[in-house]
């Protein structure tokens, strides 16, 4: 096995941008793939086991790789989140739950107003708006050596695993405002609001920061193994 000179590093770079991959997972598996399989071989061979290479790792190939990968990782930060939510309701937590819950519930039953209400339900939505920054400042500064390598690929790379967990940052937001739709209407029919308006905060308020928390561990396993 020997050390790959820079030209051949940037031959290699060279045809795997042909190949227009956004992943930067696939990307990445690809790219260590080529790098690994051509230190076998001497720098006569070079060039044509690239060549072999590349009739093996086809647009085709790669683009059906990439969209597989994509598939599975929404389904994967679904599922770990899921797993996360469940292990929240586990016997040793119930105590903090319920803790949670009761604090939540008094400072609702405290509110003043219906403006104070609505500031308890969007705390947990303007931690995550925080958050959201933060993360796609960190999964641009982790993907920007990628980007570098690969500048001229004319298609933005990203992690594939870094975008689902991007849309459910976003997600709450928007069920706050299909919610606030139906609250409107909510409004005009002939119910005692002012009665369930602390239970309704204390709930959605509770969802919000279970969701947040859950979130927030996702990022935190998948930062250990992936581009986010």
């Amino acid at each position: 096995m020997r050390q790959l000179t820079d030209p051949e590093l940037q031959e290699i770079r060279k045809s795997i941008l042909r190949k227009e991959i956004s992943s930067a997972e696939i990307l990445m598996e690809i790219y260590d793939h080529y790098i690994s399989h051509l230190e076998e071989y001497s720098l006569s061979e070079f060039s044509n086991q690239l060549f072999e290479l590349d009739q093996k790792f086809t647009y085709g190939y790669c683009h059906a790789l990439q969209a597989n990968f994509k598939t599975e990782a929404k389904k994967d930060i679904y599922q770990t989140q899921w797993k996360v939510i469940r292990s929240y309701f586990c016997t040793s937590r119930w105590l903090f739950l319920a803790g949670v819950l009761v604090i939540i519930f008094l400072i609702a039953t405290q509110s003043r107003s219906e403006r104070e209400t609505q500031l308890l339900v969007l705390s947990p939505l303007v931690l995550l708006t925080i958050t959201s920054f933060i993360f796609h400042w960190k999964n641009y500064v982790k993907l920007k050596p990628i980007k570098k390598a690969f500048r001229g690929n004319g298609i933005p790379i990203q992690s594939s695993l870094a975008l689902p967990i991007s849309e459910r940052m976003h997600l709450p937001v928007l069920l706050i405002y299909t919610a606030n739709f139906f609250l409107s209407r909510l409004f005009e029919l002939p119910i005692p609001y002012d009665q369930i308006q602390a239970p309704l905060a204390t709930l959605l308020t509770a969802g919000l920061i279970l969701y947040f928390l859950s979130l927030m561990e996702v990022w935190k396993i998948k930062s250990k193994t992936a581009w986010v």
